[in-house]
C-alpha cells in the first residue's frame, strides 16, 4: 500500500468502524471520504497506463502481422493524419496520405504478397515508456526479418525501431515510426560473407521523400548505437503523480467505482496470465515433454495444423505429440518453437480469450536434417474455475525449408518431424508461403475497427468503509503485480538492446548492489562490480565496425513472489553474433533470472544464462560438433565457480524451471544438472 494514502485510510476504517457506514455519513466520515477517493483515482490511473501499455504493444504486433502479409492499406491506417515514417534511408514521409503511398510503393503497388514472396516481421522486445500527461509514449522494438522470393532470393534483416505512439479519442496510434538498419544479407553467407545489399533503401528513387532521413548512420559491417529512448534511465515503472480529484464523491460512488475497477484489473491479470501459459507451452515443447504440454488444454480441446488436420481432446492431443517423437529430452533432436508477438484479448466476462502468436522455430535431427519454420497461431482460451488453458491451437505454418536451402531456394509442405498420425477431422487448403495464405484474425483493425471495449457489468456494490477500504488494499496488490511483470519486462529487454550494443556501464547499472551475473558457464562473478568486470569478457564497451553482437530475449514467463518484492523469469535468448569476412554463428539459449525490488524499483538479482547451442552459420545443427561452452577465463576469474553444469546440443540439457506446470501444479523434475 502507498504510504501516503495509509494515515488517511486508518481514520477512515476507524471512523466508519464507529458505525457510520450509511449514505449521508457523518463529519468525521466526510472529512476521510477524499483520501479514499484520492487513493481510488490513483489506482484507476495506474491500471489505465497498464491498459495503454498493452493497447500499445497490440498496435504494434498488429503493425508486424499486416507487413507479413503485404496489407499495406491496413498498416498505413495505424498512424495518426499527422504522423512521420522513416524506414532505413529511404527518407522521411510525412502525413497519413504519404505513409498510405510509401507502403503501397512499397508493395508495388498491390495489396497482398505474391504466391512464393515471404515477408516475415518479426516485432520483438518491446520497451514501452509512457510520457507525462498519458497521452503519448516511446516504445522501442527489434524487428528481425525473413524476406524473398520463392526460386529467386532470400534475405535476413534486422535493426530497432524508436517510436511515438499517441492517444487521440481513446484510440492509441503510431504517430512517428523511424526503423534503423542493423544489416540486410542474403540468406547464402549470412553476415560474414555480405555487407548490406540494399545501402538501407526499400523504395529507392521510385517515391521521393517530404525529407532526406533524419540521421545518418553506418549498416552492416559498419557499428550503430542507436538513440535508445530508455538509455540512462530506469526502464521500468515509476509512480504516477496523484490525480486530480473533486474530494466530493459519495461513499457510494467510491464503492461503484472499485466494483469496476476490479474487474478491470482482473482482465489484466487474466492477460499475464494467458501469455504465461503460451509462453510455458513452448519452453516444454522445446523439450519434447509432451505430458506436461497436453496437461495445459482443456479436456474437449483441438490441436489443428493447417492443411494437416484436427486432432480432438487431450488425449488425441498427446498422441499427436508423442507421434512427433520420444517423450522427454532426446540427444541429437532440436525443437525449439519460439511462441512470439502476442495480440492478446481476454472477453469482458473473464472466461475465455483469444490470442494471436508468431512461431519461429529451429528444427533438426542430428545427423539427418535442419530445417526453418514460421507460421502464426490463432488459438482460443477458456477460464475453468479461476484456471486458464488452452482450449484451441491452430497453427497456420507460414514456411518450412530446409537449412542449407533457405526460403528463396524451396519450400517444404510439413516439417520431416511432422507425424503421419491419421487426423480426426481434415483441414483444408495449406497456409505455406507459396500459396499467398491470408491468416484469419480474431481481432478488428486497431485503430479502423476501435470501439469501446464491450466492458461486463460491475456487480452492484454497495460496501461498507472498512470493506471498501480492504477491496482497496487488495487492488493495490493486484495492480502492483502488473506493473511489476510490465517493469521487469522492460528491464529484461532493455538488458538485451544494451547487450547487443556493449554498453556496459548502462547494463551494470540494471543490477543490485549485490547482483550477479552467470553466462555460459563461466562462473559467477558476484556485486555490481563484479558483474561490469564480467562484461569485459565481451569485449570493451562500445561498438565496433565488422562485429555483429546482436542478442535478443523475448518469450519471457514472469512470475511475481507473494512477497511482492523477489521475482523470477523464464526467457528465450537468440544471438546473431559474427566478424565479418571472418565468423558468423548462432546462439540459442535460456535465462532463467531473479529480479529484487529496493527502493520501488526492480533490479536483476541473479541473471543465469543456459546455452542450448553454440551453431556456426554456414553449419547450422545437422552436423554440429558436439563442444562445451566457453567457461571460465583465466585472465578475469569468477568469483565462484558456475552453479551447475550444462551440455550444448547436440547433446542437450533441460535448464530447471522456476516455475510449476499452471495447470496441475506439478513441477517437474527430471532434467536437472547432469551428473559429472
Amino acid at each position: 500500500m502507498n504510504p501516503r494514502a495509509t494515515l488517511p485510510l486508518l481514520l477512515l476504517a476507524g471512523a466508519l468502524l464507529a458505525g457510520c457506514a450509511t449514505e449521508t455519513p457523518s463529519r468525521a466520515d466526510a472529512a476521510a471520504l477524499p483520501a479514499l477517493e484520492q487513493r481510488l483515482a490513483d489506482l484507476e490511473a495506474r491500471a489505465q497506463r497498464i491498459e495503454d501499455i498493452n493497447a500499445i504493444k497490440r498496435l504494434q504486433r498488429a503493425y508486424g502481422y499486416y507487413l507479413d502479409e503485404g496489407r499495406w492499406d491496413d498498416a498505413a491506417d495505424l498512424f495518426a493524419d499527422d504522423a512521420s515514417l522513416e524506414i532505413g534511408f529511404d527518407g522521411v514521409y510525412r502525413g497519413h496520405a504519404r505513409i498510405r503511398e510509401y507502403f503501397r510503393t512499397l508493395g508495388g503497388g498491390k495489396q497482398g504478397l505474391a504466391p512464393g514472396q515471404l515477408n516475415e516481421q518479426l516485432q520483438l522486445m518491446p520497451v514501452i515508456t509512457m510520457l507525462p500527461g498519458g497521452q503519448q509514449a516511446r516504445g522501442t522494438w527489434r524487428a528481425v526479418s525473413l524476406s524473398g522470393q520463392l526460386g529467386r532470393d532470400a534475405f535476413w534483416s534486422e535493426g530497432p525501431y524508436e517510436n511515438l505512439y499517441v492517444k487521440q479519442n481513446g484510440v492509441w496510434k503510431i504517430a512517428g515510426l523511424h526503423w534503423f538498419q542493423t544489416l540486410f544479407v542474403p540468406y547464402e553467407g549470412g553476415w560474414q560473407k555480405s555487407g548490406d545489399v540494399n545501402g538501407g533503401r526499400f523504395v529507392g528513387d521510385r517515391l521521393k521523400p517530404d525529407s532526406p532521413p533524419s540521421q545518418q548512420y553506418k549498416t552492416w559491417p559498419g557499428a550503430f548505437t542507436p538513440p535508445f529512448h530508455f538509455r540512462g534511465q530506469y526502464p521500468g515503472l515509476l509512480p504516477l503523480n496523484p490525480v486530480a480529484i473533486t474530494g466530493k464523491a459519495s461513499l457510494q460512488e467510491l464503492s461503484r467505482r472499485q466494483a469496476s475497477l476490479a474487474l478491470r484489473a482482473r482482465r489484466l491479470a487474466d492477460q499475464d496470465t494467458i501469455e504465461n501459459l503460451q509462453r510455458i507451452y513452448g519452453f516444454y515443447i522445446d523439450k519434447g515433454l509432451w505430458s506436461e504440454a497436453a496437461a495445459l488444454f482443456t479436456d474437449d480441446a483441438e490441436i489443428e495444423i493447417q492443411g494437416r488436420g484436427v486432432f480432438r481432446g487431450r488425449e488425441r492431443i498427446l498422441a499427436y505429440l508423442r507421434a512427433v517423437g520420444p517423450e522427454g529430452l532426446q540427444s541429437g533432436r532440436l525443437y525449439d518453437q519460439m511462441q512470439l508477438q502476442p495480440v492478446t484479448n481476454v472477453a469482458a466476462d473473464g472466461k475465455t480469450a483469444r490470442g494471436r502468436w508468431h512461431l519461429f522455430a529451429q528444427l533438426a535431427q542430428h545427423g539427418q536434417f535442419h530445417e526453418w519454420k514460421t507460421g502464426v497461431y490463432e488459438n482460443q482460451y477458456r477460464n475453468e474455475s479461476g484456471t486458464w488453458k488452452i482450449s484451441r491451437l491452430h497453427l497456420y505454418p507460414t514456411m518450412i525449408t530446409p537449412y542449407e536451402a533457405g526460403w528463396g531456394k524451396q519450400s517444404l509442405p510439413a516439417s520431416r518431424f511432422e507425424p503421419s498420425l491419421a487426423p480426426d477431422a481434415p483441414s483444408p487448403r495449406a497456409s505455406t508461403y507459396d500459396q499467398a495464405f491470408v491468416t484469419p484474425y480474431h481481432y478488428a483493425h486497431p485503430v479502423r475497427g476501435a470501439r469501446t471495449a464491450a466492458q461486463a457489468t460491475a456487480p452492484k456494490s454497495s460496501l461498507d468503509g472498512p470493506q471498501l477500504a480492504a477491496a482497496l488494499a487488495d487492488l493495490e496488490r493486484q495492480i502492483a503485480r502488473t506493473e511489476d511483470r510490465a517493469s521487469i519486462e522492460n528491464i529484461q529487454t532493455a538488458y538485451g538492446y544494451y547487450l547487443a550494443t556493449l554498453l556496459w556501464d548502462e547494463l551494470a547499472a540494471l543490477f543490485a548492489e549485490d547482483g550477479t551475473i552467470e553466462i555460459a558457464l563461466r562462473g559467477i562473478y558476484a556485486g555490481r562490480p563484479a558483474v561490469r568486470r564480467n562484461l569485459n569478457l565481451y569485449g570493451q564497451a562500445g561498438l565496433d565496425d565488422e562485429v555483429l553482437h546482436n542478442h535478443m530475449q523475448y518469450q519471457m514467463v514472469i512470475n511475481v513472489m507473494p512477497d511482492g518484492n523477489t521475482a523470477k523469469l523464464r526467457s528465450r535468448a537468440l544471438s546473431m553474433m559474427g566478424n565479418f569476412r571472418k565468423s558468423s554463428m548462432w546462439m540459442g539459449g535460456m535465462y532463467e533470472n531473479e529480479f529484487v525490488k529496493i527502493n520501488g524499483r526492480w533490479l536483476f538479482r541473479k541473471d543465469q544464462q543456459i546455452n542450448t547451442y553454440f551453431a556456426p552459420y554456414e553449419t547450422g545443427w545437422k552436423d554440429l560438433a558436439q563442444r562445451a561452452p566457453p567457461g571460465i577465463t583465466a585472465s578475469n576469474p569468477p568469483d565462484r565457480p558456475p552453479s551447475f553444469l550444462f551440455d550444448l546440443y547436440p547433446k542437450n540439457f533441460l535448464a530447471p524451471f522456476h516455475y510449476v506446470n499452471p495447470v496441475t501444479g506439478s513441477a517437474y523434475r527430471e532434467g536437472g544438472p547432469p551428473a559429472r
